[in-house]
């Protein structure tokens, strides 16, 4: 416990250190380094660390698709994958006599999300500014992190009813119903306080203006997004006990790894680039 606490203090204070230079290029160094952290565990966790070429193109493509300009992305994206492709195809060739077909679709599915995820929080910068971007990744590490808090604490003084003992048996349905709680009354608080923050201090460095935020449509969707965190924490349990390993690593004590740090916020991050576009979390006034 007291790890855990220690451990989430110290990554609190590199996430405040990012969000202080969050309009500069360290918001990509940040996500480019934590993404191939992330894919680096996950291949030594499938044995496929040793196989050089193919590892150096997957982190490749992942420090592409964070460094890349937007309209490059948006041109080439599909360019890149099929280049990812082909060369893993070469790779396979190469050691067809030991590497197997589940073990490159393994290294092209991880690699894609890694990327995919963490580049919607660059889109979300780029796309509406660093004020509305950092709003956005305070709902997506809130929804992932203030669901996996709350059901651990939940979960640990009151759960009864496991959730899925096959793949993590610590995860009770009443941690589960707590954690998306929390989430929701976590994210209506980041928003109350990022409102007042801004009325009171724009314009400061990038916080250009005083904003409205739609609450209601927040804590509407903030369940979802808590889902979506839970259902990549469980991905990557499945990951882990199907390769035999208790964590992805162990930099992060009472965590483990970069990957078992950031499995939750995989699948949010593409939902509230998608919600984005489509409808308006948060407008200057």
């Amino acid at each position: 416990m007291k790890e855990r606490i220690t451990t989430a203090a110290v990554g609190l204070s590199v996430l405040a250190l990012v969000l202080v230079f969050f309009d500069t290029i360290v918001v990509n160094i940040a996500a480019a380094g934590i993404c191939i952290l992330a894919l680096l565990e996950l291949f030594k966790a499938a044995g496929l660390i040793r196989y050089r070429i193919l590892t150096g193109i997957c982190c490749l493509f992942c420090l592409l698709i964070v460094f890349s300009h937007l309209p490059a992305v948006s041109n080439f994206f599909s360019y890149l994958c099929y280049l990812l492709v082909a060369g893993l195809f070469v790779v396979l060739l190469r050691h067809h006599d030991e590497l197997k077909v589940e073990q490159v679709s393994y290294a092209f599915l991880m690699s894609l999300l890694l990327s995919v995820s963490f580049y919607c929080l660059i889109l979300m910068k780029e796309q509406g500014g660093a004020q509305v971007g950092m709003f956005y990744l305070l709902l997506v590490f809130g929804s992932a992190w203030w669901s996996d808090g709350g059901a651990y604490f939940v979960g640990t003084f009151f759960g009864k009813h496991k959730l899925c003992p096959g793949i993590s048996p610590k995860k009770t349905v009443e941690g589960l119903v707590g954690g998306i709680v929390t989430a929701i009354v976590g994210n209506v608080l980041v928003c109350l306080a990022f409102q007042e923050f801004c009325a009171a201090a724009a314009p400061l460095g990038y916080l250009r203006s005083a904003v409205s935020i739609d609450i209601p449509a927040v804590a509407l969707v903030t369940p979802l997004a808590a889902l979506l965190g839970v259902l990549g924490d469980l991905a990557a349990s499945v990951i882990k006990r199907q390769h035999g390993i208790k964590d992805f690593g162990h930099i992060m004590p009472g965590h483990g790894g970069a990957m078992d740090r950031f499995d939750s916020v995989l699948f949010v991050s593409p939902l509230f680039y998608f919600i984005f576009n489509i409808y308006p979390l948060i407008l200057a006034i």
